[in-house]
């Protein structure tokens, strides 16, 4: 078996959780529960939006608020929970958007892990990489975890 790198590029926890247009912040509409989407909206925007039963609710970007160590964490804007989101060993395995899921995806799934310094803040652990929790590090979860990821991934 060859040795799977994954290297961190120090993406910030959160600039991940940032919606995009292109990768927007994948919710569970709060009125029929179907897939719904957190998206930048105007200048300083952000809309909450459901193809399905139209729900559609904006709200200022400003301020965002995180609850990321609960079972059922929620997007940081409305506070509405994410659609991404599935048992896995005894704990909420979670992503905010399409990005998230590719960047667990990476990490899980590599046998070689490298963090890098940064140049001007020296070892800091804003990155995402370096703020997961110990059962996603951990290699004898790796099968389950990448079964779970295709699972999400299959829902995305």
């Amino acid at each position: 078996m060859s040795d799977t790198r994954f290297k961190d590029g120090r993406e910030h926890r959160f600039t991940i959780s940032k919606p995009t247009e292109v990768d927007p912040v994948l919710i569970s509409c709060p009125k029929c529960s179907s897939k719904a989407v957190v998206i930048p909206f105007g200048e300083d925007k952000v809309r909450a939006s459901c193809t399905k039963c139209g729900y559609s609710i904006d709200k200022s970007s400003n301020g965002r608020a995180f609850d990321w160590g609960g079972e059922n964490p929620t997007d940081g804007y409305f506070g509405f929970n994410l659609w991404l989101r599935i048992d896995c060993i005894g704990n909420s395995l979670w992503a905010f958007n399409i990005r998230h899921l590719e960047f667990l995806e990476s990490y899980v799934s590599a046998t070689l892990r490298e963090r890098t310094k940064d140049d001007e803040k020296g070892w800091s652990n804003a990155s995402l990489g370096s703020r997961l929790p110990k059962w996603i590090q951990a290699s004898k979860n790796r099968d389950a975890l990448l079964k779970a990821i295709s699972e999400l991934k299959s829902k995305a």
